[in-house]
């Protein structure tokens, strides 16, 4: 089996094991942005998730035998809305895991996500950030690392190329609105000719 469709199996069990507590999730990172535009290979994997303390140590014990999970950072990612990893022991494929904050935007990420295959060989649909909140997502991290991601930047431009005028521009013009990141998405939607 390659490595690639090793990483979506790991990526399948644990959007199985999500699945089985009711933990809404959407798949978002490179893995978000290859499905959506110009597909990049990658060691990892970012996945909003709701909230879960109520079922935070079924979700510890339903993922320890395969997965490194740091008990401590989980349960700090759950007070403070942010993130923990947790590391597939037989592959060392790495899924970033970030807890929904309470923000506008956040709120919408699992309100919005879509149901997508990752490639043509899985064997599940998986919850996917949607196209717009995946630039609006890179765009933030880009903004935060100064600027400096070109990798950030390309996956934003590989979004706007293949999407087009699919995407929502009215939601996607006003979240950057609200996320200061109007300027940016202009920048983008340029270079693109989107």
């Amino acid at each position: 089996m390659n490595e690639k469709r090793e990483n979506e199996e790991v990526i399948e069990r644990f959007a199985d094991v999500l699945d089985s507590l009711g933990i809404r999730y959407a798949i978002g990172g490179s893995v978000a942005s290859a499905l959506y535009g110009i597909v990049r290979f990658t060691r990892d994997a970012d996945i909003t998730v709701q909230p879960f303390s109520s079922v935070a140590d079924k979700l510890f014990d339903l993922l320890k035998e395969a997965f490194y999970v740091g008990r401590e950072a989980m349960e700090e990612a759950l007070r403070s809305h942010g993130s923990f990893n947790v590391i597939h022991f037989e592959t060392a494929f790495k899924i970033d895991i970030f807890v929904q904050g309470p923000g506008e935007f956040e709120q919408r990420l699992l309100v919005r996500r879509k149901k997508a295959r990752l490639s043509d060989t899985s064997r599940r649909d998986l919850y996917i950030v949607s196209p717009e909140d995946i630039i609006l997502l890179k765009l933030r991290w880009f903004s935060a690392t100064g600027g400096t991601s070109e990798r950030q930047w390309n996956d934003v431009l590989g979004v706007l190329a293949v999407q087009g005028k699919s995407l929502d521009f009215e939601y996607l013009t006003d979240s950057a609105r609200k996320l200061g990141l109007e300027e940016l998405l202009s920048r983008a939607m340029a270079e693109a000719d989107a």
